[in-house]
C-alpha cells in the first residue's frame, strides 16, 4: 500500500535533538547522536511554543526500570525550571510521549526537584507557562537485572527526541 499523498507538505518535520541517546544512571543532557541538527540548549524567542515527540526504546530485557525525561527552561542564568516531564516504568519494548508547552496562562508553583531526583508523583506531567530563553531535555534511567537481546549489544534505554518551536502570533 502506498503512503498517503499529503498536500501541502510540512515546512519542516521537526528538529532532531537526540538520536538513540543512551540514558545514564545520573541525570544528564540528552543532546546528541547521529544526525542531530539542534543547537544545545535550544534558543527561544518571544511568543514561542514547543512541541516535542520523545521515543523511548529498551534494547534487551530488564526486570526493573525507572526512567524519566524532563524538558527544562532557563532565562540564560543557569536556573533550570521543569516544563514537562515523563516517567516510564516499562521493562520491554518502546513508548512514545508528546510534550507541548508555551501557551501563556496563569500558573504558580514551587520548583523543588533537584537534579537527579525522579519527578513526583512518579507520573507524566507539566507546568503550563511561557517559554524562557533556552530549552533543554535531561533524563535518567535506573535499570535492574538486564540482559541483552543480541550478543555484544548493551542492554540500555535510549531516547530519540524531535521538536519544533512554533510562533504564537
Amino acid at each position: 500500500m502506498a503512503a498517503a499523498n499529503i498536500v501541502p507538505a510540512a515546512e519542516t518535520d521537526g528538529v532532531l535533538y537526540a538520536n538513540a541517546v543512551p540514558l545514564t544512571s545520573t541525570e544528564a543532557d540528552l543532546y546528541g547522536g547521529t544526525g542531530t541538527q539542534s543547537p544545545d540548549p535550544i534558543p527561544t524567542a518571544f511568543g514561542a511554543a514547543i512541541i516535542a515527540v520523545i521515543q523511548l526504546t529498551i534494547n534487551g530485557f530488564i526486570t526493573g526500570n525507572s526512567t524519566y525525561i524532563v524538558l527544562q527552561q532557563d532565562m540564560g542564568d543557569g536556573v533550570w525550571v521543569d516544563l514537562n516531564w515523563l516517567f516510564w516504568g516499562q521493562v520491554q519494548g518502546t513508548a512514545t510521549f508528546v510534550f507541548s508547552n508555551g501557551v501563556a496562562g496563569a500558573n504558580t508553583f514551587q520548583s523543588s526537584r533537584n537534579a537527579g531526583q525522579v519527578p513526583q508523583p512518579q507520573a507524566s506531567g507539566s507546568n503550563q507557562m511561557v517559554l524562557g530563553g533556552r530549552l533543554r531535555f535531561v533524563g535518567k534511567t535506573v535499570m535492574t537485572s538486564g540482559s541483552s537481546s543480541a550478543p555484544g549489544v548493551a542492554t540500555q534505554v535510549t531516547a530519540t527526541i524531535r521538536y519544533k518551536v512554533l510562533p504564537l502570533n
